[in-house]
């Protein structure tokens, strides 16, 4: 089948990353690639696509992706795209393939019957932030359009009417949703190649919700970057907050794709607070001394840094971790063999809820000044940091960083210059607290849950005002 792919990319800084190459040189034996672009990208990124003789438009960052293939469309011209028996419009949000994408577009040819078809569907909903209700509908960050649809009036018509979105709630609202069940009103007929109607009362977007599912069982190629950055609040009201990190694993142990170049780009644009979140960047060790090897010989190094003061208890605590921490350093330099993107790892932060505070409290005041010093995204969550003054490095990880022992902020820095360079932080905590941290969890659960525990809260709250 003569197909051609439109691939939206955007990137702040211009950068076509090495997932995205990856993408475009998967779609390359499957059907004509043309990648536009909202912005400008660098130069080697431009020798790249010429290299691998792949049209490129790059135009004003204006009406994200709906926009983009808008101009795409309008630019390549209705006779020239129209030649072609499907148009692909594909969306740089998606990661993979972590499978060969030829299996789905024979599967999908065979189905002649199709007007137009998508990977995955999202089910129906209710959603003021997207304009009430929402019905059951293709994703639009993988839809192709069959001849018949391609050439005709309605669907150029459509395009050339198309109102610009100014924000991503406009894109959904007059694009994404809207998209299946306009054409569907006028008789082109439609379908996903994913099938996740089983699902339909579980979840209403699966391919965020269970990622792993759809790869492993139900033939999926791609996968949702924004799975490792999404909300993790947002995730915990929805699914049970696994999602990112099972599908990390997986595409881990049982595909060739290279998730760590993935995390590594993502560390890039991306707060380390938020990643660290969702693929739950937290080891569990045995507290049984073993003999340590030689740092230096494996490319590592201890770091101590000015530890954070807060109340007597959370200083003693903070005091234990650092002790059961250091009978566990031999394992501790065995992850980073493992884990080829770990960069920073220490001691996770006690239950003590003054820890908690009293980091968070510290975090807002350092933040600004770090902010100056290192070029990342941050938020007003904390990211993983080695509070408790005890953390072992990667040099690689901090390349010509090192020593930052002795400069201001220097637990806050660690991380942060390990995320710009690519590497990620974990926290690591022995069998016990982690038994502990399990059962901590559920009884914070039950308490929230329970009206009388929030009304006291809420009691506290205003209490605590009225002191200010």
């Amino acid at each position: 089948m003569k197909r051609l792919v439109i691939y939206f990319h955007y990137d702040a800084q211009g950068l076509l990353d090495g997932p995205c190459r990856f993408a475009v040189q998967a779609l390359v034996p499957c059907a004509d690639v043309v990648l536009v672009t909202n912005g400008s990208l660098r130069q080697q990124d431009r020798d790249w696509l010429n290299g691998e003789q792949i049209r490129y438009i790059e135009r004003e960052n204006v009406g994200l992706d709906v926009g983009a293939y808008r101009e795409a469309l309008l630019t390549l011209r209705r006779e020239t795209v129209s030649a072609y028996e499907e148009l692909v419009l594909m969306n740089y949000t998606l990661a993979g393939p972590v499978s060969p994408l030829q299996k789905m577009f024979s599967a999908m040819e065979s189905r002649t019957g199709l007007d137009f078809w998508g990977l995955t569907r999202h089910y129906a909903m209710s959603s003021r932030r997207f304009g009430g209700k929402v019905p059951e509908h293709i994703q639009s960050h993988f839809l192709a359009v069959r001849a018949g649809m391609l050439q005709s009036d309605v669907f150029w018509n459509y395009w050339q009417e198309m109102q610009l979105p100014k924000s991503y709630e406009e894109s959904i609202i007059r694009h994404e949703t809207r998209f299946t069940a306009h054409f569907a009103a006028r008789g082109f007929a439609w379908d996903t190649y994913v099938q996740t109607e089983d699902l339909k009362t579980v979840f209403v977007n699966p391919i965020m919700a269970c990622p792993r599912e759809l790869i492993a069982n139900r033939g999926c190629p791609f996968f949702k970057r924004r799975s490792f950055f999404t909300p993790y609040e947002d995730e915990l009201r929805r699914t049970d907050g696994a999602a990112a990190r099972q599908l990390y694993d997986y595409l881990r142990r049982a595909t060739a794709y290279p998730v760590e170049q993935l995390v590594a780009s993502m560390l890039r644009s991306q707060p380390l607070s938020v990643v660290a979140k969702n693929l739950h960047w937290h080891y569990v060790v045995d507290a049984v001394p073993q003999k340590t090897g030689n740092l230096a010989e494996q490319g590592l190094r201890l770091v101590r840094v000015e530890p954070m003061r807060a109340d007597t208890v959370t200083d003693w605590y903070l005091e234990q971790s650092v002790q059961q921490a250091e009978t566990c350093l031999a394992q501790a330099a065995e992850l980073f063999r493992n884990d080829p993107g770990l960069g920073v790892l220490f001691p996770a932060l006690p239950l003590w809820p003054q820890a908690a505070d009293s980091a968070a409290a510290e975090w807002r005041r350092v933040r600004p000044a770090l902010a100056g010093q290192v070029d990342v995204l941050m938020t007003d969550d904390p990211p993983p940091a080695p509070l408790a003054g005890w953390a072992l490095v990667r040099c690689e990880a901090l390349a010509q960083e090192l020593p930052v022992e002795t400069l201001p902020h220097a637990r806050w820095l660690l991380p942060l210059l390990a995320q710009k360079n690519g590497y990620y932080s974990a926290t690591l905590e022995t069998a016990a607290q982690a038994a502990a941290r399990a059962d901590y969890w559920q009884t914070c659960v039950r308490a929230a849950n329970e009206p009388a525990a929030v009304a006291k809260q809420l009691g506290r709250l205003v209490k605590h005002k009225l002191k200010r």
